[in-house]
């Protein structure tokens, strides 16, 4: 029940009261203030009457004509002569009046007069006595006027104080629509702060959820810069600032196993060849010197280049991995020039041997594989020496279509919703039962299906990624609507800043929801999240009405951040692969993942791990506080 409410139930029942006590004290001294001067009026009257007849002839003429002038001049109910034995001799008398009005107050308020008496004189003998009685039907009138008046002005009275403070309590509550909210969005999980009103009690509330809030976001920031410290130390190297060959190598093969278009990509090696003899005979420092403009450069190089990561694999071999593009020569010639300027300003006046090995990978090859094509094309280029480059070419074929253009002619014609379909990947709770289906793309390309890993580079390049979007969320809505608890889609960073998307998206919901027997699990990556915060916090915010749940994916890189989503609302995040991978042996990433969970667990997320291989990080991961698990080791 709203305030206002309660303030017009609050001011009715008092006006009732009011009128009510009012009304009963009012009537009680009108009444006997009537009867009082009723009692007087029969007594003068007759009094008065009776003078005039002592005064007069005794004959009944004279009695009946006086005494029927008297009773035709005033309201009397009878006058009444009679002589000293009590003989009637004049008697006037009217029917009781009929009260117009409600019988209650009659009831309730009865009025008793006493009839006034007198006695006639004729000479010094008594004549006869006189009894006058007034009609008392019109004092009821007079109530029932009175009992309307009343009303009316209390009534008056109810709707101008009802209305003005209507007014004020609108005024002075608004800064709670304020407070609700921030109760609200906190019950959402978004902690939020807001303006401290004026009013004292409402600012005392204010400063306490602001607070709230408030040490909740320093205890998500204070613990992302300590995750992100310690990710820093166990991932990278203190040299170079670039990945370890380990950390490097979980998150290439983590990418090989996504469905989407960073599953393809660019692998390069590059080796600076004669270190150890640099070492011995310039020294340490100016080698170390090499390393760091190494580091600097390729970190630099990698800045603006989104999902790029650099790392040195071993003592003087250092790699590079681009996601999502073929233009491997031109990558590669850049590559070597930033060794070959990172030898440069560490003063080094000799031509170095750094040869360059590149190759292109596709989704779902062997990382065993990748790299020992990548390393023999390394070795291939340091056989012919100075700055050379060698290019691996892949043996293997895993796309239907080689250029642009077929790709654009294909995809043109499979975008339907006949050609596409979701498969359906268990995520299995730590109690062992499934908390909803991860649900990638299925696109038919010239009678096969092929897998969100081969087509979604291509549909990126192309620009339809939000049509594809609207392709899979159609598809989602009716495997909810049939008989699905959960589905999980993965929504693309180009279809989450797609206005018109959105509104697709809205409009999808708006029809289905009625409909939709699960929920609906949406996911986009964490990288697309922290570039698009803004349409990211307005997607969040347009879902939240409808039975969705809304993550992000593939966390685990940008854990300095995390610290933002405080305010967003989301329901659960997906570790990256490369964390899980072999989790049971490694001691940083144990720590890591720990870290993320009690930070998600503090604003009341769901953390599942990605890419779940072996039966050993099955096992292991519950230890660590994860909700949740998806990959090839987990089955239904």
């Amino acid at each position: 029940m709203t305030l206002t409410r309660q303030l017009w139930i609050l001011l009715t029942l008092t006006a009732v009261l009011a009128f009510g006590g009012t009304f009963i004290i009012s009537m009680f001294s009108a009444r006997d203030y009537m009867a009082g001067q009723l009692r007087l009026k029969n007594q003068d009257n007759a009094a008065s009457l009776a003078l005039t007849l002592s005064q007069l002839d005794k004959d009944l003429a004279t009695l009946e004509l006086l005494v029927s002038a008297q009773f035709d001049s005033g309201h009397y109910r009878s006058i009444d002569i009679s002589d000293m034995d009590g003989k009637p001799l004049v008697t006037r008398e009217n029917p009781a009046l009929h009260f117009q009005g409600p019988q209650w107050l009659p009831q309730l308020f009865p009025i008793r007069v006493e009839p006034g008496f007198a006695e006639i004189q004729d000479g010094w003998n008594r004549f006869g006595r006189l009894t006058l009685q007034s009609d008392s039907s019109f004092v009821y009138l007079s109530l029932w006027q009175e009992t309307k008046r009343l009303a009316f002005w209390f009534a008056l009275g109810l709707l101008l104080s009802g209305g003005v403070g209507s007014l004020l309590l609108k005024r002075i509550v608004s800064p709670l629509n304020d407070v609700v909210g921030q109760a609200e969005a906190i019950g959402e999980r978004r902690f939020i702060q807001i303006a401290v009103p004026k009013t004292r009690e409402f600012s005392r509330v204010v400063l306490a959820m602001n607070a709230l809030s408030g040490r909740i976001q320093r205890l998500l920031s204070d613990e992302a810069e300590r995750l992100e410290e310690l990710r820093r130390k166990s991932h990278y190297d203190p040299l170079t600032g670039l990945l370890q060959r380990q950390p490097f190598m979980n998150h290439l093969d983590s990418l090989l196993s996504h469905e989407d278009a960073s599953s393809s990509g660019i692998l390069i090696f590059g080796r600076i060849s004669g270190l150890d003899t640099l070492n011995r005979t310039l020294g340490r420092e100016v080698t170390d010197q090499l390393l760091r403009r190494v580091g600097e450069n390729l970190n630099s190089f990698i800045e603006d280049k989104e999902g790029c990561c650099a790392g040195r694999i071993g003592g003087s071999d250092f790699a590079l991995l681009v996601p999502g593009r073929d233009d491997v020569l031109c990558l590669a010639q850049e590559f070597s020039e930033q060794l070959h300027l990172s030898g440069d300003e560490a003063n080094l006046s000799d031509e170095r041997l750094m040869p360059v090995g590149a190759t292109t990978f596709a989704p779902g090859e062997e990382l065993s594989v990748l790299l020992s094509r990548t390393d023999g094309a390394m070795i291939s280029a340091e056989r012919e020496g100075g700055l050379a480059i060698e290019i691996a070419d892949p043996s293997l074929k895993t796309v239907p279509f080689s250029d642009l253009k077929s790709w654009k002619n294909a995809l043109d014609g499979a975008l339907h919703p006949e050609d596409v379909k979701l498969a359906h990947y268990p995520v299995m709770g730590r109690n062992g039962l499934i908390l909803h289906e991860e649900c990638p793309v299925r696109v038919r390309l010239n009678g096969e299906w092929q897998t969100a890993a081969v087509v979604m580079p291509w549909v990126s390049r192309l620009g339809l990624l939000p049509k594809m979007d609207r392709l899979v969320v159609e598809k989602a809505l009716i495997r909810l609507s049939q008989d699905s608890e959960g589905v999980g889609i993965h929504l693309s960073a180009e279809a989450m800043c797609d206005k018109s998307f959105c509104s697709d998206l809205v409009s999808f919901l708006q029809r289905s929801n009625s409909g939709m027997k699960g929920t609906l699990w949406i996911e986009v990556p964490e990288s697309a999240v922290f570039r698009h915060l803004t349409q990211f916090r307005f997607l969040c915010e347009a879902l939240k009405p409808f039975n969705c749940r809304i993550g992000l994916e593939h966390v685990g890189n940008h854990l300095k951040r995390i610290g933002q989503l405080h305010d967003l609302g989301i329901d659960f995040i997906k570790i990256d692969a490369s964390l899980i991978r072999e989790i049971d042996q490694q001691v940083g990433n144990q720590a890591l993942v720990r870290g993320l969970c009690t930070i998600a667990h503090t604003i009341g997320l769901q953390v599942i791990a990605e890419g779940v291989k072996t039966n050993a990080e099955k096992e292991y991961l519950p230890q660590l506080g994860l909700d949740g698990m998806t990959g090839p080791a987990i089955k239904i």
